[in-house]
């Protein structure tokens, strides 16, 4: 369920959000990219194409177009996707690795990218309130407290110039029904979908990477 009944579909919206992602070709690439970032160093471009068998200057330049890359001081990348080694306010651990994420969206669809369940800690800005959610590749096992909804900006808003403050800096988890539609009431043109529904629009905006990698 959402916050509000005049929001697009999920699958409308997982359109309006597509290009902030790699195309389908690059899926395998980017893929590896993330299971790299995921050990929780970053990651060079001569160390992608080593481990994935690619000359590095092909490499290097799909990561020079590709949107949402973040390259450290030494050209390395150190955030990509929504996964973050820098610290952000919503923590990601994986196998015991702790590592950040973005937005809160993108602690639901990264373990399907990754393969790898998640421990996710983040915090409610309209209560205050501690979230905590156990998610695997295949869905949500967990979370507390149990109402959680999940923050968008208005459709169509996400710009891969600056994803962090275009997106990213709209989208949290909002601690119960009452917070949520007091959330988007004073926001206008947003909204709050549910975890189900909001994992599940996470499945469909990534959904040909999973396809292309013959993964997810």
């Amino acid at each position: 369920m959402t916050t509000r009944p005049d929001i697009p579909s999920l699958e409308a919206l997982a359109e309006s959000l597509a290009g902030t992602f790699p195309g389908c070709d690059d899926a395998p690439l980017a893929r590896a990219l993330l299971r790299s970032l995921a050990y929780g160093e970053p990651v060079s471009a001569a160390a992608l194409a080593a481990s994935t068998g690619r000359e590095e200057p092909d490499v290097a330049h799909r990561l020079a177009r590709w949107p949402n890359v973040r390259p450290d001081e030494q050209g390395r990348v150190e955030a990509f996707g929504g996964l973050s080694l820098r610290q952000t306010k919503h923590r990601f651990e994986v196998s015991g690795r702790p590592l950040y994420t973005w937005c809160a969206w993108d602690t639901l669809f990264l373990p399907a990218l990754l393969g790898e369940q998640a421990e996710v800690k983040s915090t409610c800005p309209a209560t205050g309130a501690a979230v905590r959610l156990t998610v695997a590749p295949d869905r949500v096992l967990a979370s507390h407290p149990q109402d959680v909804r999940v923050s968008f900006p208005p459709p169509g808003q996400a710009s891969t110039a600056d994803i962090v403050e275009s997106f990213c800096c709209h989208v949290h988890f909002v601690a119960g029904d009452a917070a949520g539609n007091e959330w988007v009431s004073r926001r206008p043109g947003t909204f709050a979908l549910d975890l189900d529904d909001a994992f599940e629009l996470g499945r469909l905006s990534t959904r040909c990477w999973c396809v292309a990698d013959g993964g997810c």
